[in-house]
Formats: C-alpha cells, sequence, structure tokens
C-alpha cells in the first residue's frame, strides 16, 4: 500500500510523491503529516472519549445493566444535546428509551453546566409517570442535585375540579375560560387557592416557602404536589409553574412548547429561553398530526343548537345567527350526506359559509363579522351567569362564535374548511364544520429554535418525512435506528395473501372470507387477541360475519381505553376489535406486569388514509411543497405507521411471544419494500389458509429458550 500524507488543518491528502516534492499543504500551507499516524491518534482520542462517556453516563444511570442497543441509544442522546443538534431517535418497544435520554441529559450537564434545561414532552398520563419515576431512580441512585416540575392538565391539578361535580364532566377548553374567569373574579368570587399563590403579580411568601419544600423533597409526582399544595391552600398548577422557574427537567404534553400562548405562559414568564431547552419528543411518530391538530377546528350542529337554547334561556337577542348556522349547516349536511354518506368529509370554500349567513342576515361581510365578535362576549356572559345559578360553567354561544371568527380568518394554501355528516345509520345525525390545518410545520417549525430536540418512538422509521413535514432545519438533524432487542425467535409474522381490503376488490364474498379466516386463526391461537381493521366501516362488516365461543369487544367512537384493559384482564381468553389509528391501536399499554397480555395481533387490510376529498387536499397540498414524495408522505408513511403501532401492542417484554399476522396481499407485494430490514426478513407469506394454521400451530409448540 502507499504511504499517505494528510493535513491536520484541512484534511486534504498527498501521496509520497506530493509529500517529496513539497512537505506543506497547497491549500493551507500546514506540515503534512503521515495518515496512518494521523488515523491511529484519532482513533485512540475516539477510544478514550467513548471510555469517559459510558463512566459518566454510568454516574447516573441508576440500573446494574445496560439493555440491548441501550448505551448505543443513549449515546446518541447525548451527543445531540452536547452538540445543540436535532436527533431522531427510531428505538423499539423494550430499550428503555425513557431512561437513556433522562442519563443522555445529566451526562450532558456534568460535562457543560450551561448545557441549558430538559424539557420532555408526552402524549400520555403512562408516559409522564414513566419520567416522574425515572427521576426519582436517578435521584436515589446517585444522589443527583436537580429540581423537577412535573405538569399535568391545569383540570387535573384543580382542587375546584376534584371538588365540584358540575366541572368534572365540562370540556378542558370550558374549564379554562372557568379557570381565568375565576382568577378576574368575574362569577362574583375569586379563586382562594390562587389568591394564596400570588400577592398582586407575585410569588406569596407562602407559596415561595412551598415551592422550597417541593424543591427538598423532589422530584415529586404531580399527585404528590397536588396532595401538598392542597393542604396548603395554594394552587397545584401555578405551584407547578413557579417551581419550573428553578427547575432542571421540566415534563409536560406537546403543547408546551407547540401552542405559543401555553409556551409564554408557562416557560417565558419562568424566564426560560426557548434557545436554552433541551426538548424531548416522546411518541414523537404522532407528531406531525398532533402539530396539524392543533390548529384545526370542529363545530356540531348540536352544539348549534345547545348555543340557541342559551340564548333564549338568558333572554340574548343573537341577531338570528344561530339559527341561520343551523339552517345553513343542515343543507349542507343533507347534500354530502346524499352524495358522499357517513364520515366523509366534503371541502367547501370559506366564503360559501359566510355568505349565506350573511345572505340570510341580510347583512354585509363586515356586519357579519360585528355581529360574530359580539356574540363571542355575549357567551362568556352566559358562562359567567351560569356559573352564579351554580350550573357548569359552559357556552355553547362562545364555542360557536370562536369557531366563526376561525373559520372567517384562518386563510391561505394551509387551511381547508370541510362538511361531513357523523352518526350511525337510523339513529339522529350530527352535521360536522371543520378547519383542518394541512401543515404540521406551521406549529412545529419551532424545534428551530431549541438549543436541541430529540424525537423519539418505537416506529420512527423515515426520518426523512418528520424533517420535511415538520419544517426542521436539516443541516441540523442526525438520526438512529435501533433494531429490536426481542429474539427474532418470539414473533411469528405472516402475510394471508388470499384476501385483500383494497378498494376495487371490496365485496360481501372478501368479508366473508376474511371473516372464515379469522374464526379459524382465533380458534387456533387462543388467549387474547387483538384485531385492527382500517375503518370502523370495515370492522363492523366482518364482525356481523364472525363466529366463535369467545367474549368480544368491538371499540366504538366512546370506547374507554380503561374499560379495554379491564376487559383483557378480566378474560384470558377473548378478543378484542379495533381500528388503526383508533384509540385502542397506539400509546396503550396491554400490560401486566410488564408482560404483555396478547398472544396474537391481526392486521385486516392496510390501513392507508381514507380516500376523500380532505385526504386529496393533503395529497395537493405535499405536491406543492415535497413534488414526488407527495404520495409517500400524505398516503404511504402514515399507513406504515399505523400498521406498526397497532402492531406494536403485541411484544412488550423480552419474554414476551406472539404472531402478527397481515390480512392483505399487498403486504407481500410492493407494501413489503416499505416495511424495515427486520420485517422483511421475518414475513412468511401463504396464500392457503391451511399453511397459515400450520405455521401457527409451529410456533406455539416452539419452546423459548430459557
Amino acid at each position: 500500500m502507499e504511504m499517505q500524507y494528510i493535513c491536520r488543518r484541512c484534511g486534504e491528502t498527498y501521496s509520497l510523491n506530493d509529500y517529496l516534492k513539497s512537505r506543506f499543504c497547497e491549500n493551507c500551507g500546514t506540515l503534512l503529516i503521515k495518515k496512518v499516524v494521523y488515523e491511529t491518534s484519532k482513533k485512540k482520542a475516539e477510544t478514550k472519549t467513548e471510555d469517559h462517556l459510558q463512566g459518566l453516563v454510568k454516574e447516573f444511570f441508576p440500573y446494574s445493566n445496560f439493555r440491548p442497543f441501550q448505551l448505543k441509544a443513549i449515546k446518541f442522546a447525548y451527543e445531540t444535546i452536547r452538540n445543540g443538534k436535532v436527533g431522531l431517535l427510531s428505538s423499539p418497544c423494550g430499550t428503555g428509551k425513557s431512561i437513556s435520554v433522562l442519563t443522555a441529559f445529566f451526562a450532558a450537564r456534568e460535562l457543560n453546566p450551561s448545557t441549558g434545561r430538559l424539557l420532555v414532552l408526552t402524549r400520555t398520563k403512562n408516559q409522564l409517570e414513566i419520567y416522574s419515576r425515572e427521576l426519582k431512580n436517578i435521584k436515589d441512585y446517585c444522589g443527583a442535585s436537580f429540581s423537577a416540575s412535573i405538569f399535568k392538565s391545569k383540570k387535573e391539578m384543580c382542587p375546584y375540579a376534584f371538588e365540584d361535580l358540575k366541572l368534572r364532566d365540562v370540556s378542558y377548553r370550558d374549564f379554562i375560560y372557568y379557570c381565568k374567569g375565576l382568577k378576574d373574579g368575574a362569577f362574583g368570587k375569586t379563586c382562594e387557592y390562587f389568591d394564596k399563590t400570588y400577592e398582586g403579580w407575585k410569588t406569596s411568601w407562602h407559596a415561595y416557602n412551598v415551592v422550597s419544600k417541593i424543591r427538598k423533597m423532589g422530584p415529586l409526582m404531580p399527585d404528590e404536589v397536588y396532595g401538598v399544595c392542597r393542604d396548603e391552600g395554594l394552587c397545584p398548577y401555578e405551584v407547578t409553574k413557579i417551581l419550573t422557574k428553578y427547575a432542571d427537567v421540566i415534563i409536560g404534553n406537546y403543547n408546551y412548547i407547540l401552542v405559543e400562548a401555553i409556551r409564554v405562559s408557562v416557560l417565558g414568564k419562568a424566564g426560560i429561553h426557548i434557545e436554552d431547552i433541551n426538548c424531548v419528543f416522546d411518541e414523537a411518530h404522532s407528531l406531525p398530526y398532533y402539530a396539524a391538530g392543533i390548529l384545526s377546528e370542529e363545530l356540531s350542529s348540536r352544539s348549534v343548537r345547545r348555543a340557541s337554547r342559551e340564548v333564549k334561556t338568558f333572554g340574548i337577542d343573537d341577531f338570528g345567527l344561530l339559527e341561520a348556522l343551523h339552517e345553513s349547516m343542515v343543507n349542507f349536511g343533507k347534500q354530502v350526506y346524499r352524495n358522499y354518506g357517513l364520515d366523509v368529509e366534503h371541502i367547501v370554500e370559506g366564503e360559501t359559509l359566510l355568505d349565506a349567513l350573511a345572505r340570510k342576515l341580510k347583512v354585509d361581510g363586515k356586519k357579519l363579522l360585528e355581529i360574530i365578535h359580539e356574540l363571542a362576549d355575549k357567551g362568556e356572559e352566559v358562562r359567567q351567569k351560569r356559573s352564579e345559578m351554580g350550573r357548569s360553567p359552559v357556552s355553547y354561544l362562545s364555542r360557536c362564535a370562536e369557531f366563526l371568527m376561525k373559520w372567517a380568518s384562518l386563510t391561505g394554501p394551509s387551511y381547508v374548511r370541510y362538511v361531513k355528516v357523523e352518526g350511525d345509520r337510523g339513529k339522529r345525525k350530527k352535521v360536522m364544520l371543520g378547519i383542518r390545518c394541512l401543515d404540521p410545520a406551521l406549529a412545529a417549525n419551532v424545534i428551530n429554535e431549541l438549543r436541541s430536540a430529540i424525537l423519539m418512538s418505537g416506529t420512527l422509521w423515515n426520518p426523512d418525512y418528520y424533517v420535511d413535514v415538520l419544517g426542521i432545519e436539516r443541516n441540523r438533524c442526525r438520526s438512529l435506528e435501533l433494531p429490536s432487542p426481542f429474539p427474532p425467535e418470539n414473533r411469528l409474522i405472516v402475510v394471508d395473501e388470499s384476501v385483500t381490503t383494497k378498494f376495487e376488490k371490496r365485496n360481501e364474498e372478501q368479508w366473508r372470507r376474511i371473516a372464515a379466516h379469522l374464526n379459524q386463526v382465533i380458534q387456533k391461537v387462543g388467549g387474547r387477541i387483538a384485531v385492527y381493521f382500517p375503518s370502523y366501516e370495515i370492522m363492523q362488516k366482518i364482525a356481523r360475519a364472525l363466529n366463535h365461543n369467545l367474549p368480544i369487544l368491538v371499540e366504538e367512537k366512546k370506547t374507554r381505553i380503561f374499560d379495554v384493559l379491564r376487559f383483557l384482564r378480566e378474560n384470558t381468553q377473548c378478543v378484542v376489535l379495533g381500528v388503526a389509528r383508533g384509540k385502542i391501536s397506539e400509546g396503550v399499554d396491554m400490560t401486566i406486569e410488564g408482560r404483555s397480555m396478547l398472544s396474537a395481533v391481526i392486521l385486516v387490510g392496510l390501513p392507508f388514509p381514507k380516500k376523500t376529498e380532505l385526504q386529496t387536499a393533503l395529497y395537493q397540498y405535499f405536491r406543492e411543497k415535497f413534488g414526488e414524495k407527495a404520495i409517500e408522505y400524505a398516503n404511504n408513511i402514515p399507513c406504515l405507521n399505523a400498521l406498526a403501532q397497532s402492531a406494536g401492542r403485541l411484544l412488550r417484554s423480552p419474554e414476551d411471544r406472539g404472531i402478527i399476522i397481515l390480512m392483505d396481499m399487498r403486504a407481500a407485494g410492493s407494501f413489503k419494500h416499505m416495511l424495515p430490514e427486520e420485517w422483511r426478513n421475518e414475513l412468511k407469506p401463504h396464500y392457503n389458509i391451511e399453511k397459515i394454521l400450520e405455521r401457527i400451530e409451529e410456533f406455539m409448540a416452539q419452546k423459548p429458550e430459557a
């Protein structure tokens, strides 16, 4: 091998002949050195750094052993935080993501005290509690000096909401209005908890002492903070906000970064600058949908009817707006139901509704907006009067007026407006007006202002999608995808190639075949089985043809996760039918003491987004923004995420074993190439149901290794 020389400063490489002509770099004049010497010293430096990092990690990592690939996740998070990057981490269930990012933060802070603060954002209470427990574990393990501020929602942390039955069932939006009015004295009284927490605009001495007490005791779970504050007569939410000023770690939901008003109220008030925050987005596969949803809104015809009753009850002149609004919604709804059926969005121009209202009220557009704004103020009067009467502080008039203000003001190609009809056939239906934001980046591009960010999930398989759709600066991004930590022999993945839910092939014969295969598989597998469908409509058609004797729970729009988990605990042999992207397909831990309750997950069809006008609008918007990536971003990746999340309910610990069945021929065709490599390697497609049953029997007969 020919000897090579390299410039230390600019990295330019030279041959031996070049070196003999001149021992200095042509670009910068730096003395050249042997490349082998440079690479050896660099490797030694990297090894030294790696050893130092592992030693640093062990100072804060509270467990005796690392899980498979966990040290890689910690190193990735550590380097992301230390270098001020945006990291996308795909780390399957079982790799210990929560403790990994916490450990990485404390390690980075140990080396550089000016690293900033850590803000952990979660979607569910269960995830929030996991982080809270891990912080306690770190504190108990190494005695690290830090404070934590952990938020549940304002309603969950309010003593009034706990004590007053009228407040328990009101919507979160109505509760926020009530809370604000109570603090301002709008209901003839003020909040005693808030009044004791503050003296004017300053923290009261009493609250300051309680915050100091919590800092010494902490980190405390939100319920523990609630108990301390309730006993002291203070507002638990406001005390948690005050605590944020001193906190090294803050835990809350996505809104604390994505919603500007909350960001300013909590972080800004605590004197925390966004450029000093290291942010973790847990379950980040849902971030695009969530970010767009923040800027979306819906109004039902039922809310309009209730608003009409309000104005009559309280003697308010609504200028005929509510009657005109309800009549317009009904007319829209009849046409949409006739042409599209239930639960299908039909896009309308914003001016269509506003012009219809203006004509019915015989006013121009400017006067219409004045009426809407006036009714918004009167809606707050309704809220106040209801509270004074001892009733729940709800105002449907306020809700209608606010929706119409958004309908009129949110303009541009990033938003579309639609009408749809919801309900069950044969039952009373409701018309929905909706505003849908098509661009998650409108809320999510605040990520670019953060000191660092880590987006992580068990199924963050397509990092380019998240970078593009969320509007993240690509030059700051780095990604890592870790393999499953569970033994591959613990999972059987089978494709039933004889069925499909592809639109062109949907018919009664197809539903009967799918139901017959489901009956046989359920009978063969036994135990607890979750079956997921692309839509409620398909689920209901196939469910009618199922024939087995096991207890069955069918997801409805009103189904509670609590009821599903109780059903699974009470029945060791049962079937749960759900919808991909529904309540029970993601973010739900179907476990007992960390072990999965499920024997199998069956995915009937591929959960592509429904082909509606709204989906077409999203595709067209992405086409303008991302070109040929549009079909992938609007259609394929959302389908893949929904499939992965549903399948992810199966294996939750290294001891779990289970079966995944994809009942759609497309899963063994072109769609297969979208799956991660380990899925493609494990996929076993069969056309004959008997062969599938044989595969299941062979898998179940295998004894897990000790």
